[in-house]
């Protein structure tokens, strides 16, 4: 059953649109990411891509990370993020935040740390190689990605490309590529994702059980897309880890 451990951190619900739009959806998601990889977190150093209002930092924290560093392009979010931390009393010491743009940063700031948080941005992006270039040059033993997956069973590995609207927190952050308002975004299926990972030393270590945690939480609304597999969680390992 879901702990809700949002419900000790309401600020969350106020400061994000996806709060807002479902709390158990949310909670129930904190249990497919977290309650399901704990053992990961304990004594941690934690990188949040795309840390949006902190809430994935605090969960992290919550969980026993030594420390947590969150990316994140839109300065009012790292607002939020930095006051729902020191609200929830968390030792300044063990977080920060930085504003920019995710795949800038991670090429260019030296970030070392055992666990990466990639939460709802993959299909936010183009830039798959930066991306996953930088979270390998950060020496992560595990990677966490929750994102969207369709036609999550198909053994060919495709992209689907998107024209996203940049305006609106939530949706993809203009960046140095794009023209006019909209960014160009693509969504992998499963496979693809499997193909990308490996091509950066990566691998599927196994995926969140979400049906289990539909059927013990029935009443949970908010999930249609989990549901149906068209958004996974995966935990991942470094694949050199594995080998050694």
């Amino acid at each position: 059953m879901a702990s809700y451990f949002f419900r000790d951190y309401r600020r969350f619900y106020a400061t994000g649109e996806a709060g807002i739009r479902s709390k158990p959806r949310l909670n129930l998601r904190y249990e497919a990411i977290f309650g399901e990889n704990k053992d990961l977190f304990e004594g941690a150093r934690v990188l949040d891509i795309a840390s949006h209002d902190g809430r994935w930092s605090m969960a992290a924290l919550a969980c026993g990370a030594k420390s947590v560093v969150g990316v994140e392009a839109r300065p009012e979010m790292v607002d939020h993020a930095m006051a729902n931390l020191e609200h929830y009393g968390q030792d300044p010491d063990r977080f920060r935040f930085i504003v920019g743009d995710v795949h800038e940063v991670l090429g260019s700031e030296d970030l070392e740390v055992d666990v990466v948080l990639c939460l709802g941005f993959l299909y936010h992006t183009l830039r798959f190689n930066e991306l996953l270039h930088g979270i390998r040059r950060t020496g992560a033993h595990h990677l966490i990605l929750d994102t969207q997956a369709r036609r999550m069973l198909d053994p060919e590995p495709y992209v689907r490309l998107h024209r996203e609207a940049s305006q609106r927190i939530g949706t993809a952050k203009a960046d140095v590529y794009t023209v006019g308002a909209s960014v160009l975004t693509g969504r992998p299926n499963l496979a693809a994702i499997e193909l990308m990972l490996g091509c950066y030393g990566y691998e599927v270590e196994r995926l969140s059980d979400w049906p289990r945690l539909l059927a013990d939480n029935p009443d949970v609304s908010g999930c249609p897309d989990y549901a149906v597999g068209r958004r996974i969680t995966l935990r991942c390992r470094n694949a050199d880890d594995s080998a050694a």
